[in-house]
């Protein structure tokens, strides 16, 4: 398991484009033939997705049963207790929804770190992220340098906290949210509208600006390299509820009966 973590980071470090689909409905089966399918990272989502731990673990197995795709988890709420939980059961890397200030990125990080460089809670002795114990020391030598931090940036305030939130240490990539974004200045989805536009780009430019990587939602091959050629780093670019239900949907206007 340990072996075949760090494909996402090494590819952004090489300087390369990265690709990952969402999980967004708890299902191992789902996980296992998005897990084959070749993308850099898997994110299981636990903001507004169905699952819960139990099924986090079975999808975390599936995936790593079929290739060394990146596996992250998208947690409800900056929370320690949820982030300790994630990295316990062998998540490589977390997803923190709504970071506005430098302060909660800082919590953020802090959190995936164990003492003296954070506060994370010892239980390496016995989680499934070092089967059980038995590779403890490798994952204490390893695991921070290559655990990927992930700071979402949905609100107006956190476009303007953008420098502060990228300096703190250990904030790895950050992550705009343009559903949410749009909502900050009520305007929910109005993706055409000038004020929106001038949001997302304010933060794609101070993000770039910043150094650390940069992340964003897509949808199609189209629109993804229009965002790649924009200077993204990371896209969720597919959802398996949203390949399901598109390829269903052709099929039957397909049908010629």
């Amino acid at each position: 398991m340990m072996k075949q973590m760090g494909r996402l980071k090494n590819k952004l470090k090489a300087g390369q484009k990265t690709a990952a689909a969402w999980m967004f409905t708890g299902s191992a089966d789902m996980a296992e033939i998005m897990g084959s399918a070749g993308f850099d990272a898997i994110m299981i989502d636990h903001e507004h997705g169905s699952g819960d731990l139990r099924s986090a673990i079975e999808q975390h197995r599936a995936i790593r049963s079929v290739g060394d795709t990146s596996i992250l988890m998208r947690i409800p709420v900056n929370d320690p207790i949820e982030v300790k939980r994630a990295l316990d059961v062998g998540m490589e890397g977390i997803m923190f929804p709504s970071v506005n200030t430098a302060a909660e990125a800082q919590m953020a990080v802090d959190a995936c770190r164990y003492p003296p460089r954070g506060s994370r809670g010892a239980g390496f002795g016995c989680a499934r992220s070092t089967v059980y114990g038995k590779y403890a020391e490798e994952y204490l030598e390893n695991f921070e340098d290559n655990v990927m931090i992930i700071c979402q940036i949905e609100t107006a305030e956190a476009v303007a906290n953008i420098d502060e939130i990228a300096a703190v240490d250990g904030v790895d990539m950050l992550f705009i949210g343009p559903y949410d974004l749009s909502g900050s200045i009520n305007k929910l989805g109005q993706f055409e509208d000038p004020e929106v536009k001038a949001q997302f780009e304010l933060a794609r430019d101070k993000i770039k600006a910043s150094g650390k990587w940069l992340g964003c939602i897509s949808s199609g091959a189209s629109q993804s390299n229009e965002m790649y050629a924009q200077g993204f780093d990371f896209l969720l670019c597919a959802a398996e509820t949203a390949l399901l239900s598109a390829a269903a949907d052709q099929l039957l206007a397909d049908l010629k009966i």
